[in-house]
This record gives structure tokens, C-alpha cells and sequence, in this order.
């Protein structure tokens, strides 16, 4: 793919909507064409979930979806002993404490950067469209062109192809998953974890105190967020 396109693509975004009705805000992951190819970044997350796995202090089976939302609320699969009473305060801070986890992975992934993207809170389509044209203008300068992966808040993800075009036309939604980036989607709860730590911490919500400063602590090299 990478190679027999006209215009070949040289890097991808995955990326991840948050937010709420006041601010609408994106995480993103940005990977080199030779990070894809040696799918180490994909490997770095997937021994992040065998770690989650054998950890006894969790129920995170092989194949469960992490959704940063639902772990911040510390919610994860009931302990027979606790499916009465609910989690108990250990066990709740257990599945928080996956975010910060996953923050200091993502910290580490091979051949990867840090984005994020902040605006006014939108639908789901008009922030997508904005991401995709902040995403979009960075590569116009030089010519390259890019793939995004872009999750919404509802779980959907579609593909987009980021030729560089003059503004204001769209890319388009690719039709299907590009075959040599099936692998790239397992990155997308990675992306998660960044849109929702960046978003609560410029929302500054009380009973998320605890996430206010994960985001610049544990990714000190992020790029400076894009505007939407």
C-alpha cells in the first residue's frame, strides 16, 4: 500500500474524540512508516494488556476493550466477591490507576508523537471534519500525504486519507481498513487514554481531580494542541 500509491502515504494517525458539550477534544497518536512496519508500537500495547491480565489486582480478561471513561469512574469486570456490593475503594482506584499505566506506555511507544487537538464542543461530524483538517495542514507544507484513524465518542472508527489538498475540501472516508494497517486499530484505546486525560485536564472537573495533571506530567513531549 505503502508503497504502489501514487501519492504513498508516510505516516498514519490514530486518534480518539472526548469531551463534552462546553469542549470537544481529540487524542492522537502520529506513527512513522517505519514504526508501522515493525509494528512495535502495536506489540508495545498488546504486552501492555497480557500485563493488565495477570495483574491479581484487576479482572481484565484477554480481548477486553479498554475504555478510558468507564476505567476513570473505576469500573471494570465485578469480582464474585464484590458483584453485591459494587467495587469496593482499592479495587476502584485499581482500574484508575490503568489510565495513568497506559499514559506511561504510550510514553514509550517506538516511533510514535503525541497530539492533541481543543475546541469548542460540536457534533460528532463537525469535530471530525475539524480534526481532519487540522491533521490535514500540517502535511501541506511539504507535499506528504497521511492515513487517519479516527474513533468517535460512540466507538465507530472509519479510515480517512489525508492527500494533501487546498482547504476547505475534506478527506474522504477510505472504503474499508487499508489491509497493511488492520494491526493499527488495536492503538486506538491507546489514543483514548490521551483524549480523555487531555480533555480532563482542561476541564478541570472536581470529582476528576485526580487525572487534572496525568496528561503534561507523563507526556511532557506532546505537540501543542492543534485548534479545532
Amino acid at each position: 500500500m505503502f508503497t504502489k500509491a501514487n501519492n504513498p502515504p508516510r505516516s498514519v494517525y490514530v486518534a480518539a474524540l472526548s469531551g463534552g458539550p462546553d469542549m470537544a477534544v481529540a487524542g492522537w497518536l502520529h506513527l512513522s512508516h517505519e514504526a508501522l512496519e515493525s509494528k512495535a508500537p502495536v506489540s508495545v500495547w498488546a504486552e501492555f494488556h497480557e500485563e493488565l491480565y495477570a495483574d491479581p489486582a484487576l479482572n481484565v480478561r484477554r480481548g477486553d476493550t479498554l475504555r478510558a471513561r468507564k476505567l476513570a469512574a473505576g469500573q471494570g469486570r465485578p469480582r464474585l466477591t464484590s458483584v453485591q456490593r459494587g467495587p469496593n475503594r482499592a479495587e476502584q482506584w485499581g482500574y484508575r490507576h490503568v489510565l495513568r499505566r497506559g499514559l506511561k506506555v504510550f510514553a514509550r511507544l517506538p516511533g510514535t508523537t503525541a497530539g492533541t487537538a481543543r475546541g469548542a464542543g460540536t457534533s460528532t461530524a463537525a469535530t471530525t471534519e475539524a480534526l481532519l483538517e487540522a491533521l490535514s495542514s500540517r502535511h501541506r507544507g511539504d507535499g506528504s500525504a497521511a492515513l487517519a484513524l479516527i474513533r468517535t465518542h460512540t466507538g465507530v472508527a472509519h479510515w480517512y486519507e489525508l492527500t494533501p489538498r487546498p482547504a476547505p475540501a475534506a478527506p474522504d472516508p477510505v472504503q474499508g481498513p487499508p489491509d497493511a494497517l488492520a494491526a493499527a486499530g488495536g492503538l486506538l484505546e491507546a489514543a483514548e487514554f490521551v483524549a480523555y486525560c487531555a480533555y480532563q485536564h482542561h476541564a478541570r472537573f472536581h470529582n476528576r481531580r485526580f487525572l487534572w495533571e496525568w496528561f503534561p506530567e507523563l507526556l511532557p513531549d506532546a505537540l501543542p494542541p492543534l485548534r479545532l
